[in-house]
């Protein structure tokens, strides 16, 4: 799992590869990281079994399809079964509620770092598809804002500065300069306390 920690985090944003882009990465278990790509903020769970000798990519859908009425349910049912014919990539419904759950499972024994870059593009791919297949675009596009906000929120509470959180935003997020600047503005507008949201 270092190695992988290691990819993912000391990327460059002039990178051609994907996992070679600098993603921010959590330590969430023993054996287990979330990644968060800037661009496309959403935590994809990377899970590792050296006992099995698998490594387990998953991306879980905002979104409950237990209570839906009985043709939404055979809908959204029909979407995943139709889509499971991706290569790599697994659609599942998982826990109590039934979520959408989007999995990639790698073998750790001959993993190579642009095997780990193919399983990453597929996985954000068929996530953005889902995304669209099931209606949750909207929903989706405050979310990822939202996630965005807590990855500043949290170099703000490490000590960046306005300038290295400008570029953050500009150059890895890839936010337009206005953008940027309003998000900067909203952040920093209570005196003296650049940490507390308005």
């Amino acid at each position: 799992m270092n190695h992988i920690r290691e990819w993912l985090s000391s990327g460059s944003v002039d990178a051609k590869s994907l996992v070679d882009f600098p993603w921010d990465v959590s330590v969430t278990g023993d054996c287990s990281i979330k990644a968060v790509y800037p661009k496309f903020p959403i935590g994809i769970d990377i899970v590792c079994d050296d006992r099995l000798g698998f490594l387990r990519l998953s991306i879980t859908l905002e979104t409950e399809t237990l209570t839906l009425e009985k043709d939404e349910k055979i809908l959204v049912y029909h979407k995943f079964l139709r889509r499971n014919t991706m290569p790599m990539v697994k659609y599942a419904l998982t826990g109590d509620e039934s979520i959408p759950t989007l999995i990639v499972d790698l073998s750790i024994k001959s993993l190579s770092k642009e095997e780990f870059n193919d399983a990453l593009a597929l996985l954000l791919a068929a996530t953005n598809d889902s995304i669209k297949a099931l209606g949750l675009e909207e929903y989706y596009k405050e979310r990822m804002f939202t996630q965005l906000l807590e990855l500043v929120q949290k170099y703000v509470e490490q000590g960046w500065g306005r300038e290295r959180l400008y570029e953050y935003l500009t150059k890895y997020a890839g936010l337009k300069e206005e953008e940027a600047e309003q998000l900067l503005r909203s952040m920093f507008e209570t005196k003296g306390k650049p940490d507390v949201y308005i």
